[in-house]
């Protein structure tokens, strides 16, 4: 056992894929070079604190307590409910985040995964990617009740850029991408990913063939994209960015400003913009080889906030 351990964990971006997760479908990730940094210390009075530099949050218990699930923080306090038979003195762990909170690069996914981690090399558990990845997911789609899927945790526990089969099996296939030029766009409008992702939920559930067959387009293009990815053939990666933009439409998951910000990326040089996420705004990502820095001014003019970033490899 370790009295203090300190561990990085990358945001992420969906390159394609984007909601047929829920489908237990195909997907893939990407992780990026805007991290989230947690603290682990020990300590001897048998209590466990959990602090956040972002929020502020500050939650203290006892071992023989269970910790609120009302709190922001929630997701460790679910993760430590799963790994409470481990821990058996108390521990003060903190977060401190560059990854924007609510833009869509997933710092639920990073605050779980983190935990998860830096207990693992705390308490010697040896858990593996894999393991660290569901036990994210469970947390938050079990006993949260997270409408999510798996691209968020195992594209933030494997790093890199990975193809990811979310089904009850899941597994992780690496993807040899030396660099990607994407620019990504956050739209700076408030969120409504959750009345989204429900909506389109109840469609799937009811078997409404539109959603069906847009999702259907959707995971034919994430593995025509693997291929692309492979080729180093970021025209195709562009189309097939433009094919699924065009689906998200079909399922009223996009926003005029998200629409604003894909036009303005392809008309600066992008070879192709599409959303990311559930929708109803949140963050685009575009492919723009030799053009990026001229793609990421367009979307600040357009009114976005523009990332220019690097592949995180751990």
């Amino acid at each position: 056992m370790k009295p203090k351990v300190s561990v990085k964990v990358p945001g992420r971006i969906c390159l394609m894929g984007d909601k047929v997760d829920l489908l237990g479908k195909p997907v893939i990730g990407m992780a990026i070079n805007l991290m989230m940094t947690i603290n682990y210390k020990e300590r001897e009075d048998g209590k466990v604190e959990f602090y956040s530099h972002d929020t502020k949050e500050r939650v203290r218990f006892t071992l023989d307590e269970v910790p609120s699930k009302n709190i922001d923080l929630a997701y460790w306090s679910v993760l430590y409910e799963r790994l409470k038979h481990y821990i058996k003195k108390g521990f003060y762990i903190e977060v401190s985040s560059e990854i924007p909170i609510g833009a869509g690069l997933s710092t639920s996914a990073a605050l779980s995964i983190g935990f998860i981690k830096v207990l693992n090399q705390a308490l010697d558990l040896n858990l593996s990617n894999g393991d660290i990845a569901e036990l994210a997911y469970l947390g938050e789609n079990h006993d949260l009740d997270i409408q999510c899927g798996r691209l968020d945790q195992y594209t933030e526990a494997y790093g890199g850029i990975v193809f990811i089969y979310t089904d009850e099996n899941p597994s992780v296939e690496y993807l040899d991408v030396k660099n990607l030029p994407v620019v990504v766009g956050d739209s700076m409008e408030e969120r409504k990913a959750s009345s989204i992702l429900n909506r389109v939920k109840k469609q799937l559930k009811e078997k409404d063939p539109i959603t069906l067959k847009a999702f259907k387009v959707i995971e034919r293009g994430v593995y025509e994209a693997k291929d692309a990815l492979l080729k180093g053939d970021f025209k195709k990666l562009g189309k097939l960015m433009d094919i699924q933009q065009e689906q998200e439409a079909i399922i009223k998951a996009d926003t005029e400003k998200i629409i604003k910000l894909c036009n303005a990326a392809k008309d600066a040089g992008a070879l192709g913009a599409k959303q990311m996420g559930a929708g109803g705004g949140g963050c685009m990502v575009a492919i723009a080889p030799g053009k990026q820095e001229q793609v990421a001014q367009a979307i600040n003019d357009a009114g976005g906030r523009a990332w220019v970033f690097d592949i995180f490899r751990y």
